[in-house]
């Protein structure tokens, strides 16, 4: 397969499932794993396919860095993932360690403490590597709001 063709089912499968809102959990659970999340439209076990969290809105609390959200590496997947948080400026607010497949956080904590708003255009980037030897294999961007409350 293609690596072109390999990308736009990688876009695909990040497109194909949302997620509503944040989990709200305890500060000290920051991860847990990812058992009961349906991402069956992503059909991630057919030959070459990673599945994608994607999330149409992700809700943080303004002037603190440690956050609570829900942020995972779905557990049918053969790869580690790295996840990074973008504001629509492109300046990073998180960059996650490599995640075992059905690795969740709950809590991160943030580069910097945010205003209240809504900051349309958030990105959230999903770089994955190989189990085996870590060999960094495709990627993906998804586009959600972020909303900061006060």
């Amino acid at each position: 397969m293609s690596c072109g063709i390999a990308l736009a089912l990688f876009v695909a499968a990040a497109i194909g499932y949302n997620s509503n809102d944040v989990l709200k959990s305890k500060p000290d659970d920051s991860v847990q794993t990812l058992s009961d999340v349906d991402i069956s439209s992503n059909n991630s076990s057919a030959s070459g396919m990673i599945a994608i969290p994607g999330y149409d809105h992700l809700v943080m609390k303004a002037g603190q860095k440690v956050q609570k959200v829900e942020l995972g590496n779905p557990k049918q997947n053969n790869c580690y993932m790295r996840i990074a948080i973008m504001l629509p400026d492109g300046t990073q607010l998180y960059e996650s360690g490599l995640l075992e497949p059905g690795q969740v956080l709950t809590s991160i904590e943030i580069s910097q403490e945010l205003k209240p708003g809504i900051y349309e255009g958030a990105i959230l980037s999903y770089s994955c590597y190989g189990m085996e030897e870590i060999k960094e294999l495709n990627g993906a961007k998804t586009i959600f709001k972020l909303e900061v409350e006060p």
